[in-house]
């Protein structure tokens, strides 16, 4: 995410706040001018709503297509002794990239992610120093 859509975000993340503060006073005068809390319900919000989706055929059933390697769940781990964090190296979008995590969730949700565009090809710790520790996952080279 650019920075400059994170501060959007935090705008409207603090707008929202306010938005909730603000209800809350109104409920709370609400209950003091009856003398005992009122039950408000809470209204439906938009957020609510779950579209419902139709199962898509993935490129590997339909015609034979592109299958993303995937790790075997039994190689993540979490993170022991001197590891600090995560190193993970992908292809996106033909350009090679590698970023540091330290949330196990977070490189799962990557992993999941794989498909034409995203392609992980390693996975290691690595300690406070940045060297690696241990290897995940490694793709072979191409």
């Amino acid at each position: 995410m650019r920075a400059d859509q994170q501060i959007q975000i935090n705008g409207l993340l603090l707008q929202r706040e306010e938005l909730f503060v603000r209800v809350h006073d109104l409920e709370t005068a609400a209950a003091a001018l009856l003398g005992e809390p009122y039950p408000f319900t809470r209204p439906p919000l938009p957020s609510d709503v779950r579209l419902k989706r139709k199962p898509t055929a993935r490129p590997s059933e339909r015609s034979g297509g592109f299958q993303p390697p995937t790790a075997p769940r039994e190689s993540l781990r979490r993170l022991e002794g001197l590891e600090t964090a995560y190193r993970v190296t992908y292809r996106r979008f033909g350009q090679v990239v590698t970023e540091d995590h330290d949330d196990l969730d977070a490189l799962r949700t990557l992993l999941s992610a794989q498909g034409a565009n995203l392609t992980v090809t390693r996975v290691e710790t690595i300690d406070l120093g940045r060297r690696t520790k241990a290897v995940l996952l490694s793709e072979a080279p191409r």
